[in-house]
């Protein structure tokens, strides 16, 4: 048997995206990528896509019916009773069947080659007859029997036909492993398939209507979408008193094969996404809510910016502000020999260590710990952690491991001190009143010591000046200590203008820095979380929109 082209089957592109259906598989490419993300696994969803582009890509008109049932229940004589002879080998040794058996119309044979080859299929009877439409019928081996391989076999083909007819009898139809190891499993991903209740001549009127009471009571809840009603029909196989007029006139109602196709397919793909959006913790329906309340988004951002406040020691950054105000000041405002001070500090490398707010911002790592502010934000974390479904919870804590937020922390607080600038001291015009005046003081003691030396060595007659406490004093020495006491005023007025104006910068240098820290925690701190939320939120929406438009 040959298999179909792969441009057809495995590319995307072969499927018009124009077609709600190729729109849906598409998405659910998408949405798969996106539940990895989430630490999902989503083998199950690309697989069903895989499943669903090939056999959408096959060629032909009809489509394929398998009968599924456990062991005794006449699967394979309810095939040889519908096609009229022995299709299938049925016997009273179990189990019978071993493998798939086909029963296919000789007009579709050739063209179903492929497919029933993808299906694993080697056993094929054709039939002439036309009665119940393009339908291939495959009689597979029991689910329920002792042999394993057989059971796998079933499992292996049933998520890649198109309907499926369910066989029971009046004794298994409540059996366990049909219930609840199959029906409650696939009944979602069908959109096509009947429940047969064979054998039913061993019933009487009475019961059977019990037993369909029953059956439909059970399916109705697990059908595809949870609504459609699945058929509940009975059979009779028994050679020379077989009855399947109700399972033949619904195989023959059937709508066009490709319908049927396209509407397995679609099935399968709602089914698969409305399980991984339920293992995501998400409903299908209602859009979810945010991970983390705001309130509590707020105070963690709160703490943790107190936290990294006090990590980078607002209090030192404020006095290195005022120490690097006041040595602009003395570099403008203290004359001729301040400015001499001035450069032996700048030179001794004490300015750069005590009046230097930017290298000590720079150097906050080597003072404090941002433990505490990933504590702060671990803590509010922890809300989601506990309410998350433990399909994500994994990846969840894998995007609040402490190393990662401490990292976004960090990177929070470098942008934040880079946001502030330069940090230039501020600078006033008044300094350079104050450095002239310096300038003509320090001139007037140069002055008025070279009158005092001059009159020690000398004598020379000179004025004197009367000074409250002291009396006469010559007037050299009185232009001195003139001279002196306005040095002592001016150094004192320069750094009490100095100090002033570098608390007051200081004080915005620290608000501006508080504020910078906050905005950029309020971004940086919780970005794991917002990064998560924004994967799970776009999962929740392309597997709402595969349900919108393949789910109708």
């Amino acid at each position: 048997m040959t298999a179909p082209a792969a441009s057809r089957l495995d590319d995307p592109a072969a499927l018009d995206l124009a077609d709600p259906l190729a729109r849906c598989l598409a998405t659910a490419d998408e949405l798969a990528d996106a539940a990895t993300s989430l630490g999902l696994p989503a083998d199950r969803l690309r697989a069903v896509g895989d499943d669903a582009r090939r056999r959408l890509g096959f060629p032909g008109d009809a489509w394929v019916l398998a009968l599924v049932g456990g062991t005794g229940v006449g699967k394979s004589s309810l095939l040889n009773a519908l096609a009229g002879l022995e299709v299938s080998t049925a016997s009273v040794l179990r189990p019978t069947t071993s493998r798939p058996v086909a029963w296919v119309p000789a007009a579709e044979r050739e063209a179903l080659a492929p497919l029933l080859d993808w299906l694993g299929v080697q056993q094929v009877r054709e039939h002439p007859a036309g009665d119940l439409g393009p339908v291939a019928i495959l009689d597979l081996p029991d689910m329920d029997s002792v042999a394993g391989d057989h059971r796998a076999r079933v499992e292996a083909v049933l998520p890649r036909v198109d309907a499926v007819a369910w066989v029971a009898d009046p004794e298994k139809y409540h059996d366990a492993v049909l219930h609840d190891a199959f029906l409650r499993e696939w009944l979602p991903r069908l959109a096509r398939q009947v429940v047969v209740v064979n054998k039913a001549d061993r019933v009487g009127t009475e019961d059977a209507r019990g037993i369909r009471a029953d059956l439909e009571a059970d399916l109705a809840p697990r059908a595809a979408g949870g609504a459609a009603r699945v058929p509940v029909l009975f059979t009779t196989s028994t050679a020379g008193a077989a009855d399947t007029g109700d399972l033949r006139a619904w195989i023959s109602a059937a709508a066009e094969a490709k319908a049927i196709i396209r509407a397995r397919v679609a099935a399968s793909v709602v089914a698969a996404v409305r399980d991984l959006l339920v293992a995501a913790g998400l409903d299908p329906v209602h859009e979810p809510g945010p991970l983390l309340a705001a309130d509590r988004r707020r105070d963690a951002v709160r703490q943790a910016t107190e936290a990294l406040l006090r990590a980078i020691d607002m209090p030192g950054v404020e006095a290195q502000a005022v120490a690097a105000t006041r040595a602009s000041a003395r570099a403008r405002g203290t004359g001729p020999i301040g400015r001499v001070t001035a450069l032996l500090y700048a030179a001794s490398g004490r300015e750069t260590r005590v009046a230097d707010p930017r290298g000590y911002l720079l150097r906050w790592r080597e003072r404090g710990s941002t433990t505490p502010a990933v504590e702060a934000v671990r803590a509010a974390l922890s809300e989601p952690l506990r309410t998350a479904s433990p399909a994500v919870r994994p990846a969840l804590a894998s995007a609040m491991e402490p190393a990662a937020l401490r990292r976004g922390l960090e990177r929070a607080v470098d942008r934040a001190i880079a946001e502030t600038g330069d940090l230039r001291p501020p600078r006033s015009a008044w300094w350079r009143v104050v450095g002239l005046l310096q300038f003509v003081s320090t001139v007037g003691i140069a002055l008025s010591v070279a009158w005092v030396v001059a009159w020690i060595l000398v004598r020379p007659e000179t004025a004197t000046v009367v000074l409250p406490l002291l009396g006469p004093v010559p007037a050299p020495f009185a232009w001195l200590v003139a001279f002196l006491l306005l040095g002592f005023v001016l150094a004192r007025v320069l750094g009490a203008h100095a100090g002033w104006l570098g608390r007051r910068w200081a004080r915005r240098v620290r608000g501006a820095i508080a504020d910078s820290v906050q905005v950029q925690l309020t971004a940086e701190a919780l970005r794991p979380l917002d990064a998560f939320e924004a994967t799970r939120d776009r999962a929740w929406s392309l597997g709402a929109s595969v349900i919108r438009e393949c789910g109708s």
